[in-house]
């Protein structure tokens, strides 16, 4: 049995849609154990709606959370009680094997910082994400991995490193890639472009036997399955996760619109309608669950912060392929060989 500690507070619709989603998750996965912090009088009522085994699930009572609007560091500082940090301090102590959440980003990722040791030689923590990416063979996920997306805003050439290796790792358990192709993003595919800390990256990234790097990949290319790993700092890669999201609603937005617009438009859109689920489903993001916040020893998922059911069951799902496929201690043998090869060249 894995036991998964979940934030119930934590998200915009909290924690009515959380505990719809631990509920699925449980009735998908009979591996699952749930131990929910949050509001007792809140929670219990809805699981015992749902009629969900007491043996599948337990809470933690807390009646205080941070809003999505609180200032995280004040917030994490100030409201001791709350459930991410309560669900943190839990599983540090070794009370779950992984945590999820859906509530304040920059909480989640201080509430870690605060509570969860780091992986040894991990400077800084990255928060992962996947974006849909064309199909360029048959056994292609098509997905594509980036981190960091705004746990660490301006990194060293280390600390991209341990990006990679960690992106690497997930790629390959979670996404199912063997050999996973590691991409830096930068302005251009030369390995002189960019500023010192991306020149520097590029070169040692080559020497290292284990990773498939395959050079510097611009914004064009991260959609395009050229990479299944995208390597970058923070600060770009959060601008990166929110313009595509922008640009998704855009989409369908726009959709919307030509639908109301005359038959015609709406005959055309009808005949494309099974292609047109299938995108819908590549760039949903309650598809993918949530984001890896990579580099503790425990391992923590973001979701995200409107996360509905299905999100959350499928964030719970991460969590536990995660944990089986043994991601953490993989992540901490590549990375401990990484330096044990430093200092045989000191």
């Amino acid at each position: 049995m894995y036991t998964i500690i979940i934030d119930a507070m934590g998200g915009d619709y909290a924690p009515e849609e959380i505990v719809q989603g631990v509920i699925r998750a449980c009735q998908e996965d009979q591996e699952i154990f749930c131990l929910l912090v949050g509001d007792e009088g809140k929670i219990l009522p809805l699981l015992s709606e749902a009629n969900l085994s007491s043996e599948r699930y337990d809470i933690y009572h807390t009646t205080e959370f941070i809003t999505m609007d609180d200032p995280p560091r004040e917030a994490i500082e100030y409201k001791k009680e709350a459930s991410i940090n309560i669900a943190a301090q839990l599983i540090a102590r070794g009370k779950g094997d992984a945590l999820v959440s859906a509530g304040n980003t920059g909480a989640t990722i201080l509430a870690a910082s605060k509570f969860i040791p780091r992986m040894p030689g991990i400077e800084r923590a990255a928060l992962a994400a996947v974006f849909p990416a064309v199909k360029n063979t048959p056994e292609d996920p098509g997905k594509t991995v980036m981190l960091d997306v705004g746990a660490t805003l301006h990194c060293t050439p280390n600390q991209l490193i341990s990006f990679a290796i960690m992106g690497m790792h997930y790629a390959r358990e979670v996404l199912g890639i063997a050999n996973p192709r590691v991409g830096l993003l930068n302005i251009g595919e030369e390995d002189t472009k960019g500023h010192e800390v991306l020149i520097e990256t590029n070169t040692r990234l080559r020497e290292l036997p284990e990773i498939h790097f395959i050079g510097n990949v611009e914004g064009k290319d991260i959609m395009r399955g050229i990479a299944d790993v995208i390597v970058t700092e923070g600060f770009v890669g959060n601008i990166v996760l929110k313009a595509l999201e922008g640009l998704a609603e855009l989409a369908f937005e726009m959709g919307k619109r030509a639908w109301q617009k005359n038959v015609l438009s709406k005959m055309g859109i009808a005949m494309l309608s099974p292609l047109l689920k299938k995108v819908k489903q590549r760039v949903d993001y309650t598809e993918y669950g949530g984001a890896p916040i990579l580099g503790f020893e425990k391992l923590v998922v973001k979701a995200h912060g409107r996360s509905n059911a299905k999100a959350i069951k499928n964030a719970i799902l991460l969590a536990k392929k995660s944990i089986e496929h043994q991601m953490v201690p993989l992540i901490q043998a590549s990375i401990r060989d990484y330096y044990m090869r430093l200092l045989e060249k000191a």
